[in-house]
């Protein structure tokens, strides 16, 4: 059975990664899209605002699918879609045609994160669910890696931006056809859930959809998690936004302007993540459920930090602002690899997962889809300072509002 689990683990872990093939691709585009066809950065935020926007709709319809018709099923789904939704892309060649076919894409990749969260609640019980969680949360940190970096390899060797269409949907249909023939989406005998403690309201196996949400309502915890889901994937999706593109004006400025050489030092944001998603989720897990609040805090007082120095020091190299940026990463991407896993997990059992996780990631890409615009014309207007400025802001409220909810805690439990 032990055998069995990691092999479930290690399936979801090789096929989620592949989502990214067929994402990173849009933001490592943008350079490519502004040269070509002359792209302003408001421009280029309409046509990240409007797919997370509409990806985070798609978390709520593909969280409530998934404990309806199974995790294996909608991960499926979700591939097809988002392979098909690609090669749309590439052969388009309007602003228009471009938010669309991503639109689509966005939607079906909603599927994947909450496909996977319904399988692992069925396979892996709640005790072990920080470090399960750590390491599936490595999935989109290291697939983003590896996709920014074959993205870098593409525009370094083939001409314009469609190959960036064609190459990455392809690798990630192979992956697909792996994960179809490979996951088993219900154990050889189900989990004996640990039974909730009093102060604690998680739904029942057998309870329909509305009772779900409505036990997952009473959770003040939920709330929270929701709260700081908005935040902080708001922080996460402008970095891995505009990290490309503020590299190469950070390049052409110093007289060293390579577009594949952008892309390639972007990954080091989604790298730093691998080590901090793989971190906390065992850190964590020592604290127990409901404690984990500290850590996250701790955390997210330095991203406010390393957000001011981006802002307003000295930094006038594209290698140390890419090092700032992978500092950012590391203190960012672990708070946000507990949101829609583990704490999700936290909050229901194996029949209500997928729905927590997809409200729980809904409502962070709901918040993060102005990121695009937002933080694309305050660049453009005012500079890249006022951008990191208002990230500043954000992180700041999210470490006070993770303060306040582990002083809370820590009072109740200690």
């Amino acid at each position: 059975m032990r055998d069995q689990r990691a092999f479930v683990l290690f399936t979801l872990v090789v096929g989620y990664s592949g989502f990214y093939l067929c994402r990173a691709n849009v933001d490592s585009s943008f350079p490519l899209l502004a040269t070509h066809f002359g792209f302003t950065k408001t421009q280029l935020g309409t046509l990240s605002t409007i797919p997370i926007a509409v990806y985070a709709t798609g978390k709520l319809v593909m969280g409530a699918l998934g404990d309806v018709i199974g995790g294996k099923r909608l991960i499926v789904l979700a591939v097809a879609g988002s392979v098909l939704a690609t090669f749309a892309f590439g052969a388009s060649g309007t602003l228009l045609a471009f938010a669309v076919f991503a639109s689509v894409n966005r939607f079906f990749q909603a599927g994947g994160w909450v496909g996977s969260i319904a399988v692992i609640a069925r396979w892996f019980e709640p005790k072990r669910h920080g470090i399960v969680m750590g390491i599936m949360s490595v999935s989109y940190e290291l697939g983003n890696v590896l996709a920014i970096l074959l993205c870098s390899a593409i525009a370094h060797v083939l001409p314009g931006w469609r190959a960036l269409f064609v190459v990455p949907p392809i690798i990630f249909a192979s992956l697909g056809i792996f994960v179809a023939f490979a996951l088993r989406s219900e154990p050889p005998v189900p989990l004996s859930a640990a039974a909730p403690s009093h102060d604690e309201q998680r739904p029942a196996d057998d309870e329909p959809l509305r009772r779900i949400v409505a036990a997952l309502a009473k959770q003040p915890a939920f709330w929270v998690t929701v709260g700081l889901s908005v935040l902080i994937t708001f922080l996460r999706v402008g970095f891995l936004t505009w990290t490309p593109t503020y590299l190469y004006e950070m390049s052409k400025a110093s007289g060293h302007a390579a577009i594949s050489g952008s892309i390639a030092k972007s990954a080091i944001f989604p790298s730093a993540g691998v080590v901090a998603a793989l971190s906390i989720g065992a850190i964590t897990d020592r604290f127990g459920r409901g404690r984990r609040a500290p850590v996250m805090a701790a955390s997210l007082a330095v991203v406010v930090g390393l957000i001011a120095v981006l802002a307003h020091g000295p930094v006038r190299s594209p290698l140390v602002s890419a090092l700032l940026i992978g500092g950012v990463g590391l203190f960012l991407l672990g708070p946000y690899s507990l949101l829609a896993g583990t704490l999700a997990l936290d909050a229901s059992r194996e029949r209500g997962a997928a729905t927590a996780a997809g409200i729980i990631d809904g409502a962070g890409y709901f918040g993060a889809s102005s990121a695009g615009v937002v933080l694309g014309g305050l660049a453009e207007r005012c500079g890249w300072s006022a951008a990191f400025d208002f990230m500043a802001g954000a992180a700041l409220l999210a470490t006070l509002v993770t303060a306040a909810w582990a002083v809370a805690v820590l009072r109740r439990r200690g």
